[in-house]
């Protein structure tokens, strides 16, 4: 087992060697093909920017808006819990349970 992993090793690195270095890959610019180039879809320098502080629209939202959502759902939170809670509670009494598992 030890001699085929040095063998493995060895076929590896002579296969590597042959490759070169990363100055290979900027010796031959590539150019972008024109299907690439004129393709729809946004690069990084179409990105917008940033608004202002202390403006909002649609794709910056005012924070208080989010604050009142976080209070809205907090109250909605407290009152399902206190409704689970309410529904945790047994559905019969004891008494009529026996009641209806007595035998005949």
């Amino acid at each position: 087992m030890n001699g085929f992993l040095c063998s493995a090793a060895f076929l590896l690195l002579v296969s590597l060697a042959g490759c070169g270095s990363a100055k290979l890959f900027s010796a031959h610019p590539v150019p972008e093909s024109p299907g690439v180039a004129e393709a729809p879809w946004p690069r990084l320098v179409d990105t917008p920017a940033a608004p202002a502080k202390g403006s909002y629209g649609a794709g910056v939202p005012d924070p208080v808006t989010g604050v009142a959502a976080t209070v809205e759902l907090g109250l909605a939170a407290r009152d399902a819990a206190e409704r689970a809670e309410a529904l945790n509670e047994p559905v019969l009494t004891e008494a009529e349970r026996r009641r209806l598992t007595r035998k005949r």
